[in-house]
């Protein structure tokens, strides 16, 4: 990864690595599956924030690294005024087939943030 242009080695290689404020898993009621929950700010206007995880040639690792992306959009989901409100995301991911061994890596500009999934959490 490119630390000076923050450039995705994800699913979004277009995509900007932004930061993040809060990252947890969550369990929908309806469903067995269980989904990584990421709350944030958009850099500006015109931007969508997406989930995107890495991809991986050699195997699974210890942590599935998911990077935290924003990406030009004519049609953001979250452009729809100049309130400072609208620049905030929610974005949430499930994360079937895309576990580490130990768990997920949560990725943004500033920092990670290391995501323990147990038996008990499937």
């Amino acid at each position: 990864m490119s630390s000076t242009l923050g450039g995705s080695l994800s699913t979004v290689p277009q995509g900007q690595i932004i930061d993040f404020e809060k990252a947890e898993l969550r369990r929908m009621p309806f469903q067995d599956s269980l989904y990584l929950w990421v709350k944030g700010r958009l850099p500006a206007q015109g931007f969508d924030a997406r989930l995107a995880p890495r991809i991986y040639n050699n195997g699974r690792p210890e942590y599935w690294a998911i990077e935290v992306a924003a990406f030009n959009s004519k049609a953001a989901a979250n452009d729809i005024g100049d309130d400072a409100d609208v620049l905030m995301f929610e974005r949430s991911i499930p994360l079937t087939g895309i576990t580490g061994i130990k768990g997920v890596n949560v990725i943004g500009a500033k920092r990670t943030q290391q995501i323990e999934i147990d038996g008990k959490s499937f």
